[in-house]
């Protein structure tokens, strides 16, 4: 069998085509960055792909690189530009299917379709509607106008339609795509991994204090508000523990985080995704209190580094996490059940011991990239088989 997998940015894309490489399966993998092939662009970015796929089965667009990172605000035509690229060479491959990212595939579907090969759109988020509507309600919160790119709904909306299928991360997003009425059978449900890089510290925490941890981009939609509205209302003397939030500030939320701060707040920036375990192992507990996210991959990450997660219900979470055994969840906007919980693993160091010593072993239990893959490879031999 052959698959092409098109995807102009970073996402989970390389996972997956190092998994259907690993499967025999891999054709072609079209992008717009591959840090393999592009010795001048490497220099620009963190990541590091060590993902295992042969370079001569990865096709880069570098024109294309710059803009669509850059240049978010006219997003929406680079990523045509990009889709148009990859549509004209789906068209010239005898591929048997075509996977392509949500946002950036009608024409390769379109053209993958022409051809006779089953289509496949990956999405990472909720169903781009419910997002819309949740997003633009949180915004107005902050008396900020926000509302996704008509051209960008319009177009996904197709994808869903026109696609033989729809790859999704989680549950929660399964409900919303439901919700707006495409058909179950339509979707796969199919769990995003982690990688081997986290694991328990081998020489156990090293930070004397309570440590909590949030680790993500620090947004309106990721919901911070409420855990900062958590933390100042916790019954814990703010000299036993620290807060540690790794992730950039983005405009958005500097006046909000400038508003709610307090000294025993840390704010790490950025980190190299591969420095990522040794900062989560010296934490006790997380939060992602996300409104939305269609899966989370820091959840599996902070899970197999053994540290129980507090998440929400719009994540991966209901997914991954068994409550009170690995971690808790939590409706959306509810600061007092983050806080609950919080205060709760603080003062029962017995539990608190017993949970991390479960979120150590919850990858084990199918929640790996190698699990993602087969659990992907099993689903295309089906259906090709049909």
């Amino acid at each position: 069998m052959s698959v092409i997998i098109s995807c102009s940015g970073k996402f989970h894309a390389f996972a997956l085509a190092e998994q259907l490489e690993r499967h025999g399966m891999l054709n072609y993998f079209y992008t717009s960055y591959a840090y393999q092939k592009n010795t001048f662009l490497r220099r620009f970015v963190r990541r590091v792909d060590r993902e295992i796929i042969p370079t001569e089965k990865i096709f880069t667009n570098t024109l294309l690189a710059f803009p669509i990172k850059l240049l978010p605000g006219s997003g929406f035509i680079w990523l045509q530009l990009y889709d148009r690229w990859v549509a004209g060479r789906v068209k010239q491959s005898n591929s048997k299917i075509f996977i392509g990212w949500s946002g950036m595939s009608l024409q390769s579907i379109r053209a993958a379709k022409a051809t006779g090969k089953i289509t496949i759109v990956e999405r990472g988020s909720s169903h781009i509607l419910y997002q819309n509507e949740l997003l633009i309600e949180e915004y107005k919160k902050f008396g900020i106008d926000f509302s996704i790119d008509k051209r960008m709904i319009e177009k996904e909306l197709k994808e869903y339609q026109e696609a033989d299928y729809i790859s999704i991360p989680s549950t929660f997003v399964k409900k919303s795509f439901i919700k707006y009425g495409v058909a179950e059978s339509k979707l796969i449900v199919n769990h995003y991994g982690s990688s081997v890089e986290f694991a328990p510290g081998k020489n156990g925490k090293r930070n004397d204090k309570f440590t909590i941890l949030y680790l993500g981009a620090i947004t309106i939609q990721k919901g911070l508000v409420y855990l900062f509205e958590a933390l100042n209302k916790l019954d814990i003397e703010d000299n036993n523990y620290e807060v540690w939030f790794v992730g950039k500030i983005h405009s958005e939320m500097k006046t909000t985080v400038e508003k709610y701060k307090k000294g025993n707040w840390k704010f790490l920036g950025q980190k190299n995704f591969y420095d990522l375990p040794s900062i989560i192992t010296k934490c006790d507990i997380a939060v992602m209190p996300s409104l939305q996210d269609g899966f989370g991959m820091v959840i599996n990450q902070i899970l197999a580094c053994g540290i129980p997660v507090i998440a929400t219900e719009n994540t991966g979470g209901p997914d991954i996490i068994d409550e009170g055994i690995n971690g808790f969840i939590v409706p959306i906007r509810d600061p007092d059940k983050i806080g609950e919980k919080i205060n709760l693993l603080f003062s029962d160091s017995g539990l608190l011991a017993k949970m991390k010593e479960e979120a150590a072993f919850t990858v084990k239990k199918n929640f790996s990239w190698s699990d993602y893959g087969n659990r992907y490879a099993i689903f295309l031999n089906n259906i090709i088989n049909q």
